[in-house]
């Protein structure tokens, strides 16, 4: 099956079609065209649903040790061994990786994170980049919510996408360029729990998970009909959880406005960056890297310079919150109109 991410060519192959069809499933928006089958494709990805075969690999010493796995490199090829549950096989030349696991689960794992790994690398060489936030459409206008990992990000994107004038970009991951603009990245929302009864069973799966507890995703298919496409970015808003039942929306000023852009978008806190697949090509890789960063500081400086920010009070009612940020947004929409009549 062939995937076109922003130009970036990917074939994944498969022992079953299960489980080329998880990544299908997992990468929907991506899925390629006719037309895109005509480029050279840049990755091949196979995925052998399989026990590992560890006789005759190299006796190398480990260059890189994450609590999901330990890398290992010889020459042109790169041995990702996830604590003997799974394995991973980079070759540098080919453009290739070969992924090994008789656990569904972790196979499909293994192949969701390496691919959104090495599709940032590609999005970072462009000046594309990846911001840890809720990004949606709002009437032709860009609304980046940013929120660190369990702040809510999928119930509030559920919520907003029950609403006619707004649609999804991105539930955690959309894209900012130099000139403040966010384009979409869509992939399968999580939900925590057993999933949303809304939501029909068919488009809902429920995964393990290597380092949390389980996790049920919807299929990005079941909000087709509400993606967007790039949109200039309107607002930023910066979430702040709250013990307590108070909702609300105030001004931010701009210093620490960019604070929050430098962890969740300089940094890339909590946007999946693949330290086994970074870390492994040594330092002097990782110092070229600061180019990525200052250009992902760029872009941030670009979105402060369209957009005004807010802190975003988050109580313990999640429909509150919704509901603070909705009204926020039409009012200060329907502000704007009356400004520029």
């Amino acid at each position: 099956m062939r995937f076109s991410f922003y130009d970036y060519e990917v074939d994944v192959e498969g022992t079953t079609d299960e489980i080329v069809n998880e990544v299908a499933r997992d990468f929907a928006w991506f899925g390629s065209n006719g037309d895109s089958g005509l480029k050279p494709v840049d990755l091949t990805l196979k995925l052998e649903l399989a026990d590992p075969h560890w006789n005759g690999l190299p006796s190398v010493p480990a260059s890189v040790i994450t609590p999901r796995n330990v890398t290992f490199r010889d020459g042109g090829r790169t041995y990702i061994d996830y604590f003997g549950r799974g394995l991973a096989i980079l070759d540098d030349s080919r453009h290739a990786c070969t992924m090994y696991s008789s656990d569904f689960d972790m196979l499909r794992e293994m192949a969701y994170l390496f691919l959104l790994s090495t599709i940032g690398e590609h999005l970072d060489s462009r000046g594309l980049h990846r911001i840890h936030a809720m990004g949606v459409n709002y009437c032709g206008k860009g609304i980046l919510l940013l929120l660190p990992s369990g702040g809510g990000k999928s119930t509030m994107t559920l919520e907003l996408l029950k609403q006619p004038d707004f649609t999804l970009l991105s539930e955690d991951t959309p894209l900012i360029d130099r000139d403040g603009n966010v384009h979409p990245f869509p992939l399968r929302l999580g939900v925590r729990g057993s999933g949303d009864d809304e939501i029909p069973r068919e488009m809902q799966r429920t995964f393990n998970r290597m380092e949390f507890d389980p996790k049920t995703f919807v299929d990005i298919d079941y909000f087709r009909h509400k993606l967007s496409a790039a949109v200039p970015v309107s607002m930023i808003l910066v979430g702040e959880r709250n013990l307590g039942d108070v909702s609300g929306i105030v001004p931010l000023s701009r210093p620490k406005a960019f604070k929050a852009l430098i962890k969740y978008l300089v940094v890339g806190l909590g946007v999946y960056q693949g330290l086994e697949f970074l870390l492994e090509r040594g330092i002097m890789d990782m110092t070229s890297r600061l180019g990525t960063f200052a250009s992902r500081a760029r872009n941030g400086i670009a979105l402060l310079r369209r957009a005004p920010a807010y802190k975003l009070i988050l109580g313990r009612d999640t429909e509150k919150n919704s509901r603070a940020l909705m009204e926020f947004i039409r009012k200060s929409d329907n502000v704007e109109k009356k400004l520029i009549a």
